[in-house]
């Protein structure tokens, strides 16, 4: 695939994570807080974010496997993408569940302030994990 077409087709990712989110945070959040915009913004910046980092990574690394050779960097880029993603919805579900049993400043300040922070942190944890203090002279051979 095209780097072009891989970057349009995340930037799309991205954008679509980013309305859906911010939609339904604020929609979800309505009934209970005045200003729940406020709240969904910048979940659904996060998530857009997150969307297209993915996206574009998760593309290029299935690009990469299908010519035949994996680097250490594509593996450790692919990891942390994932590490991203699934950080998004862990934290995404523990900020509601706090909010919901009646920790709501908690719940919230971990959605808008803790979710960017643990979603850069994630995604260097998985870098790391799968083997980022190694050189990129090995290669892993895709099938």
């Amino acid at each position: 695939m095209n780097t072009s077409v891989r970057l349009v087709v995340a930037l799309l990712l991205g954008a679509l994570a980013f309305a859906v989110t911010t939609v339904a945070v604020t929609a979800g959040f309505e009934p209970a807080i005045e200003f729940s915009l406020l709240i969904g913004l910048p979940m659904g910046v996060s998530a857009g974010l997150t969307g297209l980092f993915a996206g574009y990574v998760l593309l290029w690394h299935r690009d990469r496997a299908a010519a035949g050779t994996l680097s250490g960097r594509a593996v450790r880029l692919r990891a942390a993408a994932l590490a991203a993603v699934a950080d998004f919805f862990v934290v995404t579900a523990v900020g509601v569940a706090l909010y919901a049993l009646a920790v709501g400043s908690l719940g919230i300040g971990l959605l808008v302030a803790g979710l960017p922070v643990t979603l850069v942190l994630a995604a260097a944890v998985g870098y790391l994990v799968a083997g980022g203090g190694r050189s990129d002279r090995g290669r892993v051979r895709a099938q």
